[in-house]
């Protein structure tokens, strides 16, 4: 984040004060604050002058008229005295106030110049009385003159304030001449003026007004044009009009050139993010995310200032779950543009649903219509670059490029907003139940291709969260090494016990391909020659049957697809695996899960099976009626509700057991150990006795 530029950028981080001297000068503007400065002292005073410094809110107007005091303040014959408007309420107030704080500046010495030091007090003195003389008195408002209160007569202020006192206009005369003869002038600063109220804004310009002639005096004041304008504009009288005949001398503060703010914005992200854990940084995707997405969003030193201001509470809150060049570009958008950051939430599904080139395109639906066109207005020209690096499955909505749903895996590991479940964290910072930290998968990740480190790592995982961890490991496999691929694959294989297996929810795999699914992108990894020596260590390393007939069904060709392992290889395992069965003990086989399945993956292919030697052991019956239940999800047209519905492999079971006279044999010797409590009741068993009784009066389930 750092273009090698060498500023200071301490006071970025110091919230939106202005800066006070040129050491704090990041946009390089000193050298218009001493041209400034040397026209305000060079400019006739005779009658006293007023100069405006005007600008947009947030272009560094304060700054730069800090500047120019700074370099007045050096002079021995400037005496600068800083006026705050805001300090006064109301007409009656304004003048008194004014000409207080003027005379109490001009004498306190410690800010006097010696060149000065002596007038000053002559015409702090003279500033006291005239402020005294004026207290009963105010504007007529249009009238631009100082008449007497309403309780006065139109004899003259003389009559209000005492017959002994001087006038106003001989106190006036007199303080008149002790500034003509000021060695030096004072230069009076008055900031702020656009934040006051339109009454305030006319009060002030008419006190500039009424007392801007006194000589060697000059006002700089500093607004924004177009608020001062209309605040003015009154009736027939346009504001811009009114300040030409004030203003002698205007100076805009000049538009920043975006490049000007980069280093800016660069190294004040180093400083604001120092000491905060943020995760990876992708230095490959940074230079085009901040030169098209967040640069240009950046106008004012302002803005920059309240974008790093938020920085850093926004990163701590996502604990490194998030891409940093995601936050960093989504912090910008939210920061200028909130009205089109407050669109996303609603619009995860349009902005991260992947599509197909072979999609046919029946136009945009009526609320992806709307999305573009509100995105797009709202960003002021920046839609395009937003979506294109931070959502790119939203491009084809923009007319752009389609992104097929192979994507989605290395969005989440990078930890891309284009992820869905990535974005929805960004939006509510809270993870959903079962998925984990980002901690967790690195953990995890970190130990690929170390078989022991793996099985710990894994250990370690929470069981709610196991799921969520094998499947969002296969984006960090598709680079292993070949050395890596069996390790890696022993250690995943050994964490089927602690996973759930079969379909949990409607079009959801079952649970066991959370194993799966990473084991065979490991597997795909490697070359034609390499894969079947592997699988077939990798099928002797499994200790259970069922998961040695789980790997069978990866590996194993279907009638539409080619396999992995030859035909021949293939059936050799299920060999094997036949084998094991049929030698296995019945209390062996009573603890393998899936046990129907794994039969029927052994026999495949087989023309005439010999049957299966424990099959008249009540505990393994029991095991295989469970196995041989599994649900069926279904879910009605228009409605989310899902429906659940248990069933039973009938034909299997009765192919297993040799035809239904036997498997009926068998289903009651279950019955008579559980009367005799051999086999201890479960649910699952229940359930599976139940439907075989339903099964077996020629019941069956309607198709769904």
């Amino acid at each position: 984040m750092d273009d090698g530029a060498s500023i200071n950028v301490s006071s970025l981080l110091n919230g939106d004060d202005p800066i006070e001297d040129a050491s704090e000068d990041l946009l390089q503007r000193s050298g218009l604050a001493d041209a400034f400065a040397a026209e305000i002292r060079r400019t006739s005073a005779k009658h006293g002058a007023v100069v405006a410094l005007t600008g947009k809110w947030g272009s560094g107007k304060t700054s730069l008229l800090n500047l120019t005091a700074s370099a007045l303040e050096s002079l021995d014959d400037v005496q600068v005295v800083k006026f705050n408007p805001w300090f006064f309420s109301g007409t009656d107030q304004l003048m008194r106030f004014f000409f207080d704080e003027l005379a109490g500046q001009l004498r306190d010495e410690r800010g006097l110049k010696d060149r000065l030091k002596s007038a000053s007090r002559t015409v702090a003195e003279r500033l006291g009385r005239y402020s005294s003389a004026l207290s009963p008195l105010k504007f007529i408002p249009g009238a631009g003159a100082v008449l007497e209160g309403a309780s006065a007569v139109a004899t003259g202020a003389s009559k209000l304030l005492g017959e002994e006192q001087e006038t106003i206009h001989q106190q006036r005369a007199e303080l008149t001449a002790l500034l003509a003869a000021l060695p030096g002038r004072i230069v009076v600063f008055v900031d702020d003026i656009d934040r006051l109220s339109q009454q305030e804004i006319r009060d002030l310009f008419r006190l500039v007004r009424l007392t801007g002639s006194f000589p060697n005096i000059v006002y700089v004041l500093c607004f924004d044009r177009s608020v001062v304008e209309r605040a003015l504009t009154d009736g027939a009288v346009e504001g811009s009009a009114y300040l030409e005949k004030i203003v002698k001398i205007a100076m805009d503060v000049p538009p920043l050139p975006t490049q000007a703010l980069s280093p800016v914005i660069g190294q004040g992200l180093a400083e604001a993010l120092d000491g905060i854990d943020v995760g990876p940084f992708d230095e490959a995707r940074w230079p085009d995310m901040f030169v098209q997405v967040v640069l240009p969003l950046f106008s004012t030193i302002r803005d920059v200032k309240r974008y790093l201001a938020s920085v850093p509470l926004t990163v701590r809150s996502l604990r490194a779950e998030v891409s940093l060049v995601d936050v960093l570009a989504l912090e910008a958008l939210r920061v200028r543009y909130p009205a089109a950051h407050d669109l996303l939430p609603a619009s995860v599904d349009l902005l991260t649903e992947t599509s197909s080139i072979y999609q046919r395109n029946n136009g945009q639906t009526p609320r992806e219509k709307a999305f573009v066109e509100d995105f797009t207005l709202l960003l002021d020209g920046h839609a395009q670059s937003v979506i294109r690096l931070l959502f790119p499955a939203a491009e084809r909505l923009f007319g752009g490029s389609n992104y097929g749903s192979d994507w989605v895996p290395a969005w989440e590991r990078d930890r891309r907003v284009a992820c869905g479940r990535v974005l929805d964290f960004y939006l509510h910072r809270q993870l959903p139940a079962g998925r984990a930290p980002i901690r967790c998968i690195e953990s995890v990740a970190g130990a690929i291709g170390d078989e022991s480190a793996l099985t710990e790592a894994l250990g370690q995982v929470p069981g709610p969260m196991l799921d969520d961890v094998l499947k969002r490991l296969v984006p960090y496999l598709r680079d292993v090494s070949e050395e890596q691929v069996l390790p890696t694959a022993k250690a995943l294989m050994c964490q089927l016990p602690r996973i759930r297996l079969g379909s949990t929810g409607m079009l959801s795999p079952g649970g066991e391909w959370a194993v799966l699914s990473p084991v065979r992108a490991l597997l795909r990894t490697l070359g034609e020659d390499a894969v079947e020596p592997i699988v077939r260590s990798l099928f002797h390393s499994i200790t259970s049957l069922h998961g040695r007939a789980l790997l069978l069904s990866v590996v194993s060709g279907g009638s539409d697809d080619r396999g992995m392992i030859t035909e021949d290889a293939a059936q050799s395992l299920r060999g094997d695996l036949y084998s094991q069965l049929h030698t296995a003990r019945p209390e062996d086989l009573v603890g393998e899960r899936m046990l129907l399945q794994t039969l029927l993956m052994a026999t495949a292919g087989t023309d005439d099976p010999s049957p299966l030697e424990s099959r008249s052991d009540p505990r393994v019956v029991a095991r295989l009626l469970e196995s041989a239940t599994t649900p069926v999800h279904s879910q009605t047209m228009g409605s989310v509700a899902v429906r659940t519905e248990k069933r039973l492999a009938w034909d299997p079971l009765v192919n297993v057991f040799g035809g239904t006279t036997l498997l009926a044999e068998a289903v009651a010797s279950v019955r008579r150990s559980l009367d005799d409590g051999t086999i201890e009741p479960s649910e699952e068993l229940a359930d599976a006795l139940a439907l075989y009784e339903k099964y077996s009066t020629g019941w069956r389930p309607e198709r769904f």
